[in-house]
C-alpha cells in the first residue's frame, strides 16, 4: 500500500511536470523521494512503531485469577504444501498469540483457577478453514483443554470480531478479561472493544521493529509502514463513522468485566 501511494505520487508528479503545473509536479515528486528515504531509513516506520507499541505490556499487571477470559484474535490462514499435502495454518503473525495464550492456560492449570479462550476469525482468506478454528487446532497442540476454547467463526473484520466477543463476554460474565494481540495492533482492538462496554487488559504477544534486522530490512520497513497505515486508517474511520452515526449505538457504562468496588 505504501509503496503504491509513493509510486502514484512520483508518476503524478512526473506528469504534472511535463503538462503546465511544473511547481506542483517538482512538489509531488520531491514528497515522493522523501517519503521513501524516510521509509528505507528506517526512521518513520520505527517512529510509527513505538507510537502504536509503547503503552502495551508482555506481562499481566496482576497474577492470574479465578473466572479469567482471554480473548485471541485472528490474524489470518494460509495453506501450505508440505511435503505434497497442503494444510492450512495460521499466519506467522499470530504465533506470537497461539504461544501465549498457550502458556497462560498452563499457568492457570498450575494455579488452579479457572481460563476460558475465546478464539475468532472467519474464513476469510476462503482455505477452508476459519481463523478461529485454525488457532483452536494451534492451541490443542499445546496442550489447551478444547473444553477451555470457545470459537467464534462468524467474524470477518475487526469491527465484527468486537461485536461478538462483546456478547459472548456478557454472557460468560468473567472476573477479568484478557486481550491477547501484537502490540501494533492492540490500539484500534482496545478502542472497537470499548465501543461495546468491554474493558479487557491488554497484553501484548508481538512487537515489530525495523531496526534489528539486517535481512529484507527495506521489506521489512514498508510492512511496517502498511501495517501502521491500516491501524490509523481503521482508527480514523471508527471516528469518522461516530461523528455521522453509521456505528452501532455506543455502550457509555462498562459491562464486561463488572466494574469492581472501591470500598
Amino acid at each position: 500500500m505504501t509503496l503504491n501511494l509513493i509510486t502514484a505520487l512520483l508518476v503524478l508528479g512526473v506528469f504534472l511536470w511535463w503538462g503546465k503545473w511544473r511547481k506542483t509536479g517538482v512538489l509531488l515528486i520531491a514528497l515522493a523521494v522523501i517519503s521513501y528515504g524516510a521509509i528505507v531509513s528506517t526512521w518513520l516506520p520505527n517512529f510509527l512503531m513505538n507510537r502504536l507499541q509503547e503503552p502495551y505490556s508482555s506481562k499481566l499487571a496482576e497474577p492470574l485469577e479465578d473466572n479469567t477470559v482471554f480473548v485471541v484474535f485472528g490474524l489470518g490462514t494460509q495453506t501450505v504444501n508440505e511435503q505434497g499435502h497442503n494444510t492450512v495454518e495460521p499466519l506467522t503473525f499470530s504465533y506470537g498469540s497461539i504461544f501465549a495464550a498457550a502458556r497462560f492456560y498452563h499457568e492457570c492449570q498450575s494455579s488452579g483457577v479457572s481460563c476460558t479462550f475465546i478464539t475468532t476469525g472467519a474464513d476469510v482468506a476462503g482455505t477452508g478453514v476459519s481463523e478461529a478454528a485454525s488457532t483452536a487446532a494451534e492451541l490443542e497442540k499445546a496442550g489447551v483443554d478444547s473444553r477451555a476454547i470457545i470459537q467464534d467463526d462468524r467474524p470477518h473484520n475487526a469491527w465484527t470480531t468486537a461485536r461478538n466477543v462483546a456478547a459472548t463476554l456478557r454472557e460468560l460474565k468473567p472476573a477479568r478479561v484478557v486481550v491477547l494481540q501484537p502490540a501494533p495492533m492492540m490500539g484500534r482492538t482496545l478502542l472497537y472493544l470499548a465501543h461495546f462496554g468491554i474493558k479487557p487488559e491488554p497484553v501484548a504477544t508481538s512487537y515489530l521493529t525495523v531496526n534489528g534486522s539486517t535481512h529484507f530490512s527495506t521489506s521489512l520497513s514498508f510492512l511496517a509502514m502498511d501495517l501502521a497505515l491500516n491501524e490509523e486508517i481503521g482508527a480514523w474511520r471508527y471516528v469518522t463513522y461516530n461523528l455521522m452515526d453509521w456505528n452501532a449505538p455506543k455502550a457509555f457504562v462498562q459491562t464486561v468485566p463488572a466494574p469492581r468496588s472501591t470500598q
